[in-house]
């Protein structure tokens, strides 16, 4: 299972001072974090479904312009909507919304997600500042051809959320399944840091979701060379000069933790974004070969991104594609039913061959198979195995050796040799 690297660092990178001293205040412990970004992944298909029948039929509270962009028609800031907002919205709209997509706004459903933005409105009225959690973008207006995301704001965490919408068989059935089943690697374009530093000297990643995030943009006004992440970048600085001192988080779901784990390694590599970059996501498949996993472990150990994928116990889409593909940062198995604790684990510089190949298997096809494709329940077992994320801290799983391997002494020669799933 072992193979020389080549053009590996010859020592492990230093972590970056400025983090070190950097006097962010981050959320008191694993659960907040996992949590938060948990509704925020699953809230954005919901206003996928918001927007499309506003565009089709029109909803009280939502305008929708000519170019087919989202406003508000009462307030100066025309893309911003806060969870109270949105709730008005349902509640004000909900025959109209049933007509359309009965299976999401009636009965278990609906409830579980009028639970979940009364939670998000009583963190805001708490804090005590005016729209202290609101969604300031949110483009779908390609979506039959280009990737779907948005951003919130969150002024009690000091934080910009980039969240992406995963695989939607109601609105872009044809073109996300396409994109799922591109599995073959092609190159794409190597930050200057990782090349400066002679860290790797290529990254593949899987064609179809490299496709969705470096493919040019279809609005007729932008550059001919302008890529759906040069949009994105643009996007986090501008509400960055407006909240400088916010850290950048990066979520999704299924297809869209597979963009959020590529978009978060390459903002994590953007000299003017703050460090570290925080990915967290969920049921989110393989997305590059080994060279991305070295680049997201020297990353990491510059303390520039943080990697925490989640992924419920049988589900199959988290274990895709398999040959020539590896996962990276940390994995948050969740289990379904009461009594078996999460599971935490990291491809470590350290692990035996016993280890490597028990993980292999519990990230494999054959252990994970479910033919039902349903990847649900990820905020049910968040909240089940609460208890167990509150005595973690993001960052401080770093520091634990017994996970990552980075303090060994011939840490640096195992990393530069090893091939990892």
């Amino acid at each position: 299972y072992s193979k020389n690297m080549g053009n590996q660092p010859s020592a492990p990178p230093t972590p970056d001072p400025a983090v070190l001293n950097d006097d962010y205040v981050w959320p008191e412990n694993l659960y907040v974090e996992v949590r938060d970004m948990a509704s925020i992944s699953f809230l954005v298909y919901t206003f996928a479904y918001l927007t499309d029948v506003a565009r089709e039929f029109g909803l009280e509270g939502m305008e929708i312009n000519d170019e087919g962009r989202i406003g508000m028609p009462t307030r100066d800031l025309p893309r911003s909507f806060s969870p109270g907002e949105v709730i008005a919205i349902i509640e004000n709209n909900l025959d109209t919304l049933k007509s359309r997509y009965q299976t999401f706004f009636e009965g278990q459903a609906y409830e579980l997600l009028i639970e979940k933005l009364k939670i998000l409105q009583e963190k805001e009225e708490k804090a005590g500042i005016s729209r202290s959690l609101t969604l300031e973008e949110y483009d779908d207006r390609h979506q039959k051809h280009d990737l779907v995301y948005g951003m919130t704001k969150d002024d009690v965490q000091k934080r910009i959320t980039v969240v992406f919408r995963g695989t939607e068989n109601e609105l872009a059935f044809k073109s996300n399944w396409l994109s799922n089943a591109a599995f073959l690697k092609k190159e794409y374009d190597l930050p200057k840091v990782l090349e400066e530093n002679n860290v790797v000297d290529s990254l593949r990643l899987h064609s179809g979701f490299g496709k969705y995030v470096f493919d040019f943009t279809f609005d007729e006004d932008d550059p001919v060379t302008w890529r759906k992440y040069d949009e994105i970048v643009e996007d986090v600085k501008l509400l960055l000069q407006n909240y400088p001192d916010y850290k950048v988080y990066v979520t999704g779901h299924s297809l869209g933790g597979a963009l959020s784990t590529i978009v978060g390694l390459y903002l994590a590599c953007d000299p003017d974004i703050p460090k570290p970059v925080s990915i967290i996501n969920f049921a989110a498949p393989r997305v590059g070969g080994r060279n991305f996993l070295h680049a997201s472990r020297w990353l990491e150990r510059k303390k520039w991104l943080r990697v925490l994928r989640v992924v419920n116990d049988g589900d199959s889409i988290a274990a895709m594609p398999m040959t020539n593909y590896h996962h990276i940062g940390f994995q948050l198995r969740l289990f379904d039913g009461v009594g078996k604790e999460p599971k935490l684990s990291y491809p470590s510089a350290k692990e035996t061959y016993g280890q490597y190949v028990g993980r292999l298997w519990d990230n494999s096809v054959g252990k994970t198979l479910n033919l039902r494709y349903d990847h649900g329940a990820y905020r049910e077992r968040v909240d089940k195995d609460m208890l167990f994320l509150i005595k973690h801290d993001f960052n401080k799983l770093y520091d634990d050796n017994e996970l990552t391997g980075f303090y060994t002494e011939d840490a640096e020669e195992a990393e530069a040799s090893q091939e990892r799933v």
